[in-house]
């Protein structure tokens, strides 16, 4: 009792000094810092563990009387500290969001897994590059998934993205063209062809679906030579390919049935149709066209020129009209 003292208590989240043994003084007293989780023998200086991993959490108090936590948390990936605070980050709740949302659309449009993990690791681009600020992630998810259908060429439009997330296409389109052109992403050109079945199927066409469908795929085909694909959506060429296979097959489709399916409007549709009937193919019976081979007919110019020439003789007739006038 006379003059011994108390032992000092444990430093509270300190492990017993016996669990600890210095490799240059053996068993030996340490001090630790909970803050680095670190452990160092206080005869030597010598560092016995670093970077030390636990299970619990534990809080300290500083002058003020605010309480923090000790040490820092490590994400479940693995990739390195994460927020002190023990909640994710707004990074990572943003990447997860994407996630799910990029899983959600998929299975609405029958995409497999492969087209979900790559549209994926786009998305984790998009946050990477800080695309996601000021946009919605609704529509930075939809580009993600269109440029992975565009570059898999699978028979999806971006107007079906529209309907499932009820956002404006013309939103989604820009949001995609902006996204491509950050990550300097070269897609090929939209094939009208890839559509052809997928509308066909639609139009109740029976046992003569596939029969349509070939004919409108030779149709398409003889649209490109004449360059009347150029620079157009490829559903209006569907349309007026399938209205053409359809009535040569017998089916009495109106323009109006073809305008619900391939969702554009008549004005483009007529437009189709206009253009081809000024091509060599135009001058063709319904019987022609379905027994005929398309591609050995001569080329067409394209309607562009066809249209130039035709304003030109126009504006020559009114010249010619005028003279005749004033010399009179």
């Amino acid at each position: 009792e006379g003059g011994s003292q108390p032992a000092p208590a444990p430093r509270r989240g300190s492990p017993p000094a016996a669990m600890y043994v210095c490799s240059q003084c053996g068993p030996t007293e340490v001090d630790t810092d909970p803050t680095r989780g670190d452990t160092v023998c206080v005869s030597c200086g010598m560092v016995i563990e670093e970077n030390t991993i636990v299970s619990e959490m534990q809080f300290v108090e500083d002058a003020n009387g605010v309480s923090s936590v000790v040490g820092q948390f490590i994400s479940a990936n693995g990739t390195g500290p994460a927020s002190s605070s023990f909640a994710k980050e707004s990074r990572e709740i943003t990447i997860s969001n994407g996630r799910r949302k990029i899983s959600h659309i998929a299975t609405a449009l029958g995409l497999n897994s492969h087209h979900v993990e790559a549209a994926q690791r786009f998305f984790l681009l998009a946050v990477q590059h800080n695309f996601i600020q000021g946009r919605r992630t609704q529509h930075v998810v939809a580009a993600c998934l269109y440029i992975v259908c565009r570059r898999e060429k699978t028979s999806h439009m971006l107007i079906d993205f529209s309907d499932v997330l009820q956002a404006n296409v013309y939103a989604l389109g820009s949001t995609f063209l902006k996204f491509t052109r950050l990550l300097n992403i070269q897609l090929p050109l939209v094939d009208p062809s890839l559509y052809i079945h997928r509308f066909a199927s639609r139009l109740e066409l029976g046992d003569k679906t596939h029969a349509v469908s070939l004919l409108a795929l030779k149709l398409v085909q003889r649209m490109e030579r004449d360059w009347i694909q150029t620079g157009r959506r490829p559903s209006g060429i569907c349309g007026a390919a399938l209205l053409l296979a359809a009535r040569v097959h017998g089916f009495r489709r109106t323009q109006r049935e073809i305008v619900q399916v391939v969702r554009i409007c008549d004005v483009t549709l007529r437009k189709r149709l206009v253009e081809f009937e000024e091509t060599p193919c135009g001058a063709l019976t319904a019987q022609e066209l379905g027994a005929s081979d398309l591609q050995h007919i001569a080329p067409s110019d394209p309607p562009s020129l066809i249209a130039a020439r035709k304003a030109e003789a126009a504006e020559a007739r009114l010249v010619m009209r005028a003279a005749e006038v004033g010399g009179n």
